[in-house]
């Protein structure tokens, strides 16, 4: 009777272990919803485009992102390895200046009380303008994984945002793609990199207009909008003032409207 005591005392400090352990990850996911809508409000606040990269974990979206705009994002070949959403200032072809979001990791069969909190985490792609699908151009379930990534997307209200569909690591073997719709990319050699920028950009042009303007010294604030909200391409000192050359948001040309050049 002594050894099923034991037993039962161990099997409920199982129990209580596991207990805190859920307990622990809530608060930690309610912690980054917190963090999130933080974010989500300075986001606004700069205006920039978002561009979200969702898919299943290990089909390389940090490695992507990283190939776009420069290695900081921990690139780690586990689950749920971005249980946080990074954000990223990336400059398009055409100087517009978008804001990159790799969001979690889709990993298949979640046990069904994980669904809403994993769900939750993936609510930044409802913010996105554009949304690129990432898959792993050689895993043989790729189409199922879009299909589901899809299912996600629309139960989040994402069904009316455009969406790119990339197979990334296309440098593996086992890597084919006949749709002329889907781009193949390899975040390793940097192959099909710029066609995604130049996609990108064609999605989004109708959010930006290139300007020239010359603004006088009393008017150099308005500068601004267009270093944070769009990109300066050239820019000069003039005896009448400052002139430049760059991207602004359709929404700030106004401000310009009298120093157009």
């Amino acid at each position: 009777g002594a050894r099923r005591g034991a037993g039962g005392t161990k099997l409920e400090l199982d129990r209580r272990h596991v207990h805190a352990r859920i307990d622990a990850l809530a608060e930690k996911l309610a912690e980054m919803e917190k963090r999130r809508s933080e974010s989500r409000k300075a986001r606004a606040k700069t205006e920039m485009p978002v561009v979200s990269l969702v898919g299943y974990t290990n089909v390389g979206k940090s490695s992507l992102m990283n190939a776009l705009c420069g290695p900081s994002v921990a690139e780690a070949d586990m689950l749920f390895a971005t249980l946080d959403p990074t954000s990223r200032k990336l400059v398009l072809p055409s100087g517009m200046a978008v804001l990159l979001v790799d969001t979690v990791g889709f990993v298949s069969r979640l046990p069904h009380n994980l669904v809403e909190a994993f769900k939750s985490t993936l609510e930044e792609a409802a913010w996105s303008d554009v949304i690129v699908r990432v898959a792993d151009a050689a895993d043989p379930l790729r189409e199922e994984q879009l299909d589901v990534t899809d299912q996600v997307l629309d139960s989040l209200d994402c069904a009316d945002i455009p969406r790119l569909t990339v197979y990334n690591k296309c440098d593996k073997e086992g890597a084919v793609s006949f749709d002329p719709d889907i781009l193949l990319t390899s975040a390793k050699t940097g192959f099909g990199l710029s066609k995604l920028l130049e996609k990108l950009d064609a999605l989004l042009s109708d959010r930006v207009r290139t300007i020239r303007v010359l603004l006088p010294y009393d008017k150099l604030g308005l500068a601004a909008p267009m270093r944070q909200r769009g990109s300066v391409q050239a820019e000069e000192y003039r005896p009448e003032g400052l002139y430049l050359e760059g991207v602004v948001k359709r929404e700030d040309l106004h401000l310009f409207e009298g120093y157009l050049v």
